[in-house]
């Protein structure tokens, strides 16, 4: 009796060491926890809920009816070959339809040439990434050119490629304006902006690229300021930047970038910080021409045998954007690089921006 006694004494002084100390112990980490892990999971759903970089599709500020597509906008995207522009045809779903209604690409007229003809949002989302693919085929990866030719249709490809080969806005409202003389007399033509163009004359949306680049997220491929040099090996400058005697003309001009040694077809160029491809086409005099944005200044690969790398793609410091050449206006393999504050103007020494070290 007496050891029976002790025993269960003993255990009730156990239980309640346990309740009194341990219990309320177990109890508050627990609560901590739980809330640490609902914190961890809905910070990441609404990560990947709200963006991501181009490179996977970069959403910026589109609707959440829009988002309900991704899946099968990426799915499309990459039958086609072109995931890395989920984010740009998510802000042009953004721009025609908001993901509303049966058609959110408004894809018909190019499907069937008319306006109705598709009332499945997934047949739309199929047919919409597959003529963006062709017509960006046909741009030469312009993306603004080929933005601009899902609105207006291919016909602006050929008017773009007979007067300068590359989009500009001016060129897209000189566009607007002369469908409209040839259509105005039929009354088929649709204007979107009757404001924007000279006399109201208009056909569809002159700022049609202005407008899916404000849904898109501009925010990822930022450089870190640091250059790194864009031939790996030793380094052999064949001309600075600065005034010299042009090799075609002999006279005095600036030139406008760094030219450096490089075996062609064989050296690949590299680009020299991280940043964003905001032009990967032929570029007149440069001919096959890719710059990169860097967010502060804007690096430029010129001449080059072939491009790598398409208009838009989001790059890291040292990605092979294109191999050495002497396409354009150029006397012999080499490399002419510059940097800028804008894709066409505003240039400086490119050695400004590598640490060369002293002397």
């Amino acid at each position: 009796m007496l050891r029976n006694y002790v025993e269960t004494k003993a255990k009730l002084a156990l239980l309640g060491i346990f309740l009194k100390y341990v219990l309320p112990f177990l109890i508050f980490f627990g609560v901590v926890y739980g809330i640490i892990f609902m914190f961890v999971l809905l910070m990441g759903n609404l990560t990947n809920e709200g963006s991501s970089d181009l490179m996977n599709g970069s959403v910026g500020n589109v609707s959440p009816e829009v988002l309900q597509y991704k899946d099968e906008v990426t799915k499309y995207a990459k039958e086609e070959g072109i995931e890395d522009h989920v984010g740009i045809l998510l802000a042009l779903m953004m721009q025609e339809s908001g993901g509303r209604g049966s058609d959110p690409m408004q894809a018909s007229e190019s499907l069937c040439g008319s306006v109705g003809c598709i009332d499945d949002p997934e047949k739309s989302i199929e047919q919409g990434v597959s003529y963006f693919a062709d017509v960006l085929e046909e741009a030469d990866n312009d993306i603004k050119l080929a933005l601009q030719s899902y609105n207006f249709g291919g016909g602006f490809i050929d008017f773009v490629m007979g007067n300068g080969g590359s989009y500009t806005k001016d060129l897209a409202i000189e566009f607007s304006a002369m469908k409209y003389e040839e259509l105005k007399h039929t009354g088929s033509y649709s204007c979107i902006r009757p404001e924007a163009v000279p006399y109201d004359a208009c056909y569809g949306d002159p700022y049609y690229v202005d407008a899916v680049l404000g849904y898109y997220d501009f925010s990822t491929g930022v450089g870190s300021g640091e250059w790194s040099m864009p031939i790996e090996g030793v380094m052999n400058i064949t001309s600075s930047f600065g005034m010299r005697d042009d090799p075609f003309t002999g006279a005095r001009e600036n030139h406008k970038g760094v030219d450096f040694a490089c075996i062609g077809g064989v050296t690949p160029i590299q680009s020299v910080d991280s940043g964003r491809v905001v032009y990967a086409s032929q570029g007149k005099g440069y001919g096959n021409l890719v710059m990169v944005d860097h967010g502060d200044v804007i690096s430029a690969y010129a001449h080059l045998s072939s491009i790598k790398v398409s208009t838009g793609d989001v790059v890291e410091s040292g990605k092979k954007l294109g191999v050495c050449g002497s396409t354009g206006n150029s006397t012999g393999p080499h490399l002419h690089l510059e940097a800028k504050n804008e894709e066409w103007s505003g240039h400086q020494d490119p050695l400004n921006f590598f640490d060369l070290g002293e002397g």
